[in-house]
C-alpha cells in the first residue's frame, strides 16, 4: 500500500506527497499558500490540482491514466506541449515560465501584446470542436472549452499575490512547478519588502481608484476590490473615508474623493488624445482647477495604460498580473516618487499630462532574450522612509489645502511627478526598461483596450478578458 504524507502549510493549505521521492513521473512537491485559491496533491504516478473556488480537480498523469482515483472531473496528460489561452494573464504566465512558444491559439492573437510572440503562427481559437492539438486552454470559466479547460481568475477579487501564485497552477501542467515556485519566491519577497518600507510613512496621502460607468444612468465608483486596495495600502496610502463607494449621485462621488491627492483611473475612455477632458467632463468636473481638491489642481489623474502593443493594446492584463512586486513600485512611484528616485514606471499612464505618451511593447525595452518578466530585482528592508521629509502641513489629510498645487503633500507628490515627466520631456532618456518613441495617442491608440475588451482599468475584466 502506498504510503501518503500530507504536510500543513501556513496553516492554510495541504500539501500531500507519496512516502517515497516525489515519483515515478519525477512530479515536483510545492507549497501554495492562497486560500481559499488552489491546492496540489502529489502522488507517485500522478498529481491532482484543486481548484477550490470553482470546485473542480484536475488529475495529471505522465504515462497512463490512472484508474479508481476518485473525485478528478478531468484528466491531462503531462507535460503539455501545446496551449490556448483566453484570459491574457495565461500569456504572461507563459511568458514568465520561458513557455511562449506553447502557445498556439489564442481568443484574439492580434490583441497579444507579448512582441515575442509570432501571432501570425497563433491561430485564433474557436468552439471546442475547432481546438484539435491544443492540449489545455487555459480560460476564465472551468467549462468553457470542454475537458480542456482549465480556469484562472479572471477578475480583482484577489489580492496581487494571490493572483500571482496562480503561475503555479501554470506551471503544474509543465512539470514546472520548482521554476514557478522559485520566481513566485521571488516575487513575494520583493513585493512584502517594498510594502514594509512603506509601512513607517508619517502621513498617508489619500488615494483612490475610480470608475465611471455610462449607461441608462451613469455610475460612479470608488472601486474596492482586494487588488486595488492592497496595492493602495502597500503603497503606504490611505482611502479610510471612501474605502468603496457605487453612486448615480456625481456630487457624493465629487465629495468622497475630495481629499484625495492621487487618482487611478479605470474607466472607459475613448476619446484618446484628449481623454483628460473626457476624464472631467464624464465626472462632472466643469471647473477643475477650482475644483478645491488637491489631485485636480495638481492633475494628478493616471491609468494603467502606458505599456501598449503598436496597435494601443494595453499590456497590463497581460504581464502586471504576473509581477505584483513591478505594479506596486509603479503605484508607489506614483504617491512616493521620493521612494526610488531611479524607478522608472512601466504601466501607469499621467492621464492629467499635456499628451498622452504610451510606449510600445518592443526590442528596446523587453529583451526577448532576457525578458525581465522572469527577473526579479532584490528589495533592501528599511526603515528610515517616512515619505516627503516636510510633513509639517496636514492640509493634504483634510483636503482642505487650497493654497495651489506646489504646497502640502500634494504638490509635493506632483511636484515629484511633474517634475520627473519634465525631465523626460527634455530628453533625459537614458531609462532602463522603455521605449522613448513619445506618440501622440490620438493617432496610434487605435484600441486602447485591455486584451481587446472594451474596458482599460483593472476591475471591469468580465467575461475572458478579450471580448
Amino acid at each position: 500500500m502506498r504510503r501518503s504524507l500530507c504536510v500543513a502549510v501556513q496553516a492554510a493549505v495541504l500539501i500531500c506527497g507519496a512516502g517515497v521521492a516525489a515519483g515515478d513521473c519525477g512530479f515536483d512537491e510545492i507549497s501554495v499558500v492562497t486560500s481559499p485559491g488552489f491546492t496540489i496533491t502529489v502522488d507517485s504516478e500522478y498529481k491532482v490540482l484543486e481548484d477550490q473556488t470553482a470546485g473542480i480537480k484536475y488529475g495529471l498523469y505522465c504515462d497512463r491514466q490512472p484508474t479508481g482515483v476518485d473525485g478528478v472531473d478531468r484528466w491531462f496528460k503531462v507535460p503539455v506541449s501545446s496551449a490556448g489561452i483566453r484570459v491574457p494573464v495565461a500569456s504572461g504566465f507563459l511568458e514568465a515560465l520561458g513557455r511562449r512558444d506553447a502557445i498556439v491559439a489564442a481568443e484574439a492573437p492580434a490583441n497579444l501584446t507579448n512582441a515575442c510572440l509570432d501571432t501570425s503562427k497563433i491561430r485564433a481559437l474557436g468552439s471546442d470542436a475547432e481546438q484539435t492539438g491544443v492540449d489545455v486552454v487555459f480560460s476564465s470559466d472551468a467549462g468553457s472549452d470542454g475537458d480542456r479547460s482549465v480556469r484562472l481568475p479572471a477578475d480583482d477579487t484577489l489580492a496581487p499575490l494571490q493572483l500571482a501564485e496562480w503561475i503555479k497552477l501554470v506551471a503544474a501542467f509543465f512539470n514546472d512547478e520548482k521554476r514557478a515556485a522559485a520566481l513566485f519566491g521571488g516575487i513575494a519577497d520583493a513585493y512584502k519588502c517594498h510594502r514594509g518600507n512603506l509601512q513607517h510613512v508619517a502621513a498617508r496621502p489619500h488615494a483612490y481608484w475610480v470608475e465611471y460607468a455610462g449607461g441608462d444612468k451613469a455610475s460612479y465608483s470608488v472601486v474596492g476590490s482586494a487588488y486595488q486596495k492592497e496595492l493602495l495600502a502597500a503603497a503606504g496610502t490611505t482611502n479610510a473615508t471612501a474605502a468603496a463607494l457605487n453612486t448615480t449621485d456625481v456630487a457624493a462621488f465629487q465629495s468622497a474623493v475630495s481629499d484625495a491627492a492621487v487618482v487611478f483611473d479605470q474607466s472607459q475612455l475613448t476619446e484618446h488624445g484628449q481623454r483628460a477632458t473626457e476624464w472631467y467632463r464624464k465626472f462632472g468636473y466643469t471647473d477643475p482647477q477650482n475644483s478645491g481638491s488637491s489631485f485636480l489642481r495638481t492633475r494628478s489623474i493616471w491609468r494603467t495604460d502606458k505599456y501598449t502593443s503598436a496597435s494601443g493594446v494595453s499590456n497590463f492584463a497581460e504581464f502586471a498580473y504576473v509581477r505584483p512586486d513591478l505594479v506596486l513600485q509603479d503605484v508607489v512611484g506614483v504617491v512616493q516618487p521620493t521612494y526610488d528616485a531611479n524607478y522608472t514606471r512601466r504601466w501607469l499612464l499621467w492621464l492629467g499630462g499635456t499628451n498622452e505618451d504610451t510606449v510600445v511593447v518592443g526590442a528596446d525595452n523587453y529583451d526577448c532574450a532576457r525578458p525581465w518578466l522572469q527577473q526579479v530585482a532584490a528589495c533592501t528592508a528599511r526603515e528610515d522612509f517616512v515619505g516627503p521629509a516636510d510633513d509639517s502641513d496636514s492640509s493634504s489629510d483634510d483636503g482642505s489645502d487650497d493654497a495651489g498645487g506646489s504646497s502640502g503633500r500634494a504638490g509635493r507628490i506632483a511636484g515629484g511627478v511633474v517634475g520627473a515627466a519634465a525631465a523626460v520631456a527634455l530628453g533625459v532618456v537614458g531609462l532602463h526598461y522603455y521605449n522613448r518613441h513619445r506618440r501622440n495617442a490620438r493617432m496610434q491608440a487605435l484600441r486602447q483596450t485591455e486584451f481587446g475588451g472594451a474596458e482599460i482599468g483593472l476591475a471591469r475584466r468580465t467575461g475572458s478578458g478579450f471580448s
